[in-house]
């Protein structure tokens, strides 16, 4: 009989599944986004894709950032979450040093990362449209609303939307991910 979870242990564990689940539809929109919209190919797709997890990655090397400043930042939009709430609201998105925490208080800032996971995929996609291919306020902004409209066309069902981008467009968004992540943990 194994160890029981602490509450941060299965928060965590919710906030990675509620980040796989997200990032699968809203990488899959975009990849249809860009398809329909902007005439980009697989191959400029992927590039775009790769261009957004270098910009993950950057922002996971440091606490004086969050993904939602910089997108801010280098796009002019700010993004909330889905309760209206601004990342300058929240201490851990603003590069506040929270200091020593008790486990309750992980458990919390676990629980409340959750509703900002959807928020800060869409500002690492733009901030991967803003440095790759340009992309100023208006672009970045119209590609945000056509990946929602995708989004509700597809009801936000990962598996639809999944394949979709795979017909459509050649690419496999679960496959591209699970190949960066596993490469990131090979070179650590």
């Amino acid at each position: 009989m194994g160890r029981r979870k602490t509450g941060s242990q299965r928060a965590y564990e919710r906030l990675e599944k509620d980040g796989d689940k997200w990032g699968l539809i809203l990488y899959s929109a975009l990849a249809l986004t860009m398809c329909r919209n902007w005439n980009m190919k697989k191959t400029a797709v992927t590039r775009l894709v790769n261009t957004t997890w270098d910009a993950w990655k950057e922002c996971a090397s440091t606490n004086e950032k969050s993904m939602i400043m910089m997108c801010e930042q280098e796009t002019g939009i700010e993004i909330q979450n889905g309760d209206g709430v601004s990342w300058r609201d929240v201490a851990y998105l603003n590069g506040e040093d929270l200091g020593p925490m008790t486990e309750a208080q992980w458990l919390y800032m676990r629980q409340q990362q959750i509703k900002w996971v959807r928020p800060n995929i869409m500002a690492c996609i733009l901030i991967g449209l803003h440095r790759k291919y340009g992309f100023g306020f208006d672009r970045c902004a119209r590609v945000y609303a056509q990946i929602e409209e995708i989004e509700q066309e597809f009801k936000s069902d990962p598996k639809r939307i999944r394949r979709a981008a795979q017909e459509e467009v050649g690419v496999d968004i679960y496959e591209m991910l699970h190949r960066q992540r596993k490469n990131d943990l090979e070179s650590v």
